[in-house]
């Protein structure tokens, strides 16, 4: 007689048989168990019909709901949804969070589209009063970390977010459809999940298993991987300390006998000094035989091809569309990494075979600066775009920031090349932005004062109406920036008229994002005295006190024009009270910002008979197999984000990109203490200089430290 077990098996693909509709299977299976004499466990066939009548009702449930969905009937969709969709589904899965946002932002904008034949401004209001309501709703910081759906944040604030630019793939056709299909797969996953034959369960829940298995050993294996790499930096650290505290002994000992009297010998000097060098070079020469060459050796890079690689990027034989679909897969790797530690090893392989020649391949880099320089034909523009593109995704990430830095003729180059663009251009959006993004970098601010970025970019932000945000968000930044030097601020004195206009303008504009831009830019120029008698004499004191009075809203930003106000009354020059100019980067502050808008607006598309993408990689890049894709081919998004913080003063050099981050994280931090708290501006009551531009939980520091404001360059 056959073991039970086999009883149960054949329950099971009965069961699986009747679900699926293979009567006349079913029935043969039952026929040829009945002349086996194996008994029939009848409970199995009722409990199937009770699976079967349950999965009819869900079915029409999703029906209806997808159908609310293609209506714009929000109500009607979100009361199935929260009878139906169970609140341990939010808890257990992030994706499911995700979702339920963009459905909200689908019902924000419905009647916002053009193809929605039942217009009504109404709903449409109501709709984005929700949708906002929905926001200040969120505690979960996890959402707000998304890079795909961080801009949308800012949907509710936008005027007229149709027109905008940022929002274009959000008011196209297909992101309606493909909404769509993802909230179909989640019902059909939520729904089916709660009456799947017993069978189906079983070997899902061993592929489950078998998926957890893999991605622990994918954690350990980079685990392993960091903590090789920490072991050997703390080794040399080590040995560093080491050598530091024998030369600080003998210094110590030096200092005592010099007290005695005794003379301390120069050979002694230099020999202290020659030691201190001979560890900095071998720190050096470690760092660069000790590393592995990116994309050669390294387990955790794909084996690619760079040579060719630089080769057809810059090749003549090569098409210009092909360029431009390379650079584009280039840039994908980095902006569709699956983890942070993915894209950070994809970027290592990009530096260590000199990808922009911005280290010792010169005939590279001159090639680059050329197509850069070219003039726009039909398919060079594209090169020149996905060349802009790729170069702000680098200059994104702080090591691609310190790659680019040193190559003083790109940054002219770009510069050169964003002048250029008559109009605003996707090439100028992400070249300015590019530029300001390695601003943060003292040395690439120093290149730009003295190529007069400064005196170009005034009469670029004078005409607004002609810029789009992300244009004007981003000139504005890199203003900022430049102003923050001595010699930055020199160069607004040729040019003060000008400067006090285009920024007293700029103190009224829609967009709020500028203003923390605008109000550091006029306090660090209104610092000299020669700016702030101009300013007088084009009644800057009169717009600010007619701006305070009516400010009502926001007392921080009325605490910032009183602190101008302020400024611009007193006498006496404020630059030499600043701090020194030669002060060094700060790399704490330098932080990894993936902006939606790298890929945002691409309109470059592979025909039939092109690849792009990873596909068009691993056609004809990959040089040799690795142990990479079995590594990384279930890696998910890496969930530690870096803490960010805003500078409370804008006294040190930012992006917007960090900013935005950062405010919102800020935003979504304070939103449980304010609902206690009351209105977070009302509490403080220290006076105007207590509230000056600040938007950071950290303390401000004094104002009177003006820290952030260099003298000498």
């Amino acid at each position: 007689m056959a073991d039970p077990i086999d009883f149960r098996i054949n329950d099971y693909i009965k069961e699986y048989l009747e679900s699926k509709g293979y009567s006349n299977t079913s029935n043969a299976f039952v026929r040829e168990r009945q002349d086996r004499k194996e008994p029939v466990d009848k409970t199995k066939s009722e409990a199937l019909n009770e699976k079967e009548k349950e999965r009819e009702k869900y079915e029409n449930i999703k029906e209806a709901m997808l159908k609310h969905l293609d209506n714009g009937d929000r109500e009607e969709f979100f009361q199935l949804w929260s009878e139906h969709i169970p609140l341990e589904v939010f808890t257990n899965d992030a994706s499911s969070k995700s979702l339920e946002f963009l459905i909200y932002t689908h019902f924000a904008v419905y009647y916002l589209r053009s193809t929605t034949s039942d217009k009504d401004e109404q709903k449409a209001q109501e709709n984005m009063q929700v949708f906002r309501s929905y926001i200040e709703s969120i505690r979960d910081r996890s959402i707000s970390q998304t890079s795909d759906l961080l801009p949308l944040f800012a949907l509710p604030y936008v005027p007229e977010p149709e027109k905008h630019a940022a929002f274009q793939d959000l008011f196209s056709d297909e992101w309606p459809t493909e909404l769509r299909k993802k909230v179909w797969d989640f019902l059909e996953w939520v729904f089916v999940g709660r009456s799947l034959p017993s069978l189906v369960e079983l070997l899902q829940n061993g592929e489950r298993a078998s998926h957890v298995l893999v991605q622990l050993n994918r954690e350990n294996e980079e685990l392993k991987y960091r903590t090789r790499e920490s072991n050997r930096q703390l080794k040399h650290l080590t040995t560093d300390y080491y050598n530091l505290i024998n030369i600080t002994m003998e210094l110590v000992e030096s200092l005592q006998q010099a007290v005695l009297g005794k003379t301390i010998a120069n050979d002694y000097i230099d020999n202290v000094c020659a030691r201190l060098l001979l560890a900095r070079a071998q720190e050096s020469q470690r760092s660069s035989t000790t590393s592995p060459r990116p994309g050669m050796d390294d387990a955790y890079t794909e084996k690619l091809d760079f040579g060719k690689i630089k080769r057809d990027l810059v090749n003549i034989s090569t098409s210009a569309r092909e360029k431009a679909l390379l650079l584009q897969a280039l840039r994908w790797k980095l902006t569709k990494a699956k983890s942070d530690f993915q894209r950070e090893k994809v970027l290592d392989s990009f530096i260590g075979c000199d990808l922009l020649g911005c280290r010792s391949d010169t005939e590279q880099r001159a090639r680059i600066i050329q197509q850069l320089s070219s003039p726009i034909g039909s398919d060079a523009y594209y090169v020149k775009e996905e060349w802009a593109r790729l170069i702000n995704t680098l200059a994104s990430l702080r090591k691609g920031r310190n790659y680019l830095s040193p190559n003083e003729a790109l940054i002219i180059c770009m510069q050169k090349a964003a002048v250029s663009e008559a109009s605003d251009t996707l090439i100028k959006q992400h070249l300015l932005a590019a530029l300001q993004k390695l601003s943060l970098r003292r040395s690439v601010q120093t290149i730009m004062i003295n190529h007069n970025t400064i005196k170009w970019l005034f009469p670029l932000l004078n005409h607004t109406d002609r810029l789009s945000d992300y244009t004007l968000e981003y000139g504005v930044a890199l203003l900022m920036n430049l102003c923050l030097r001595t010699n930055g601020r020199k160069k607004c004195v040729e040019i003060a008229e000008q400067a006090i206009s285009v920024l007293s303008a700029l103190l009224t504009h829609p967009n709020q994002e500028t203003r923390p831009y605008v109000n550091s830019s006029l306090y660090s120029i209104l610092t000299l005295k020669s700016i702030r008698k101009k300013a007088m004499e084009l009644n800057l004191d009169s717009r600010l006190r007619s701006l305070i009075r009516v400010e009502r809203t926001n007392s921080e930003t009325k605490g910032q024009l009183e602190f101008l106000l302020n400024l611009l009354l007193k006498g006496g020059d404020q630059d030499g009270r600043q701090t020194s100019d030669n002060e060094q980067d700060n790399d704490d502050e330098d932080q990894d910002i993936m902006e939606a808008d790298l890929d945002l607006a691409d309109k470059l598309r592979a025909t039939d008979r092109e690849l792009s993408g990873e596909t068009l990689i691993k056609e004809h890049y990959i040089s040799q197999k690795s142990s990479f894709n079995k590594i990384l081919r279930h890696t998910s998004a890496n969930d530690s984000k870096s803490k960010s913080t805003v500078e409370p003063v804008l006294q040190r050099p930012t992006t917007p990109g960090q900013l935005r981050q950062a405010t919102t994280t800020h935003a979504i931090d304070t939103l449980a203490q304010s609902l206690a708290l009351g209105d977070m501006y009302n509490s403080q009551s220290d006076g105007f200089e207590s509230t000056i531009f600040d938007n950071s939980p950290r303390k401000r520091p004094s104002v009177s430290d003006e820290a952030g404001i260099s003298n000498d360059d």
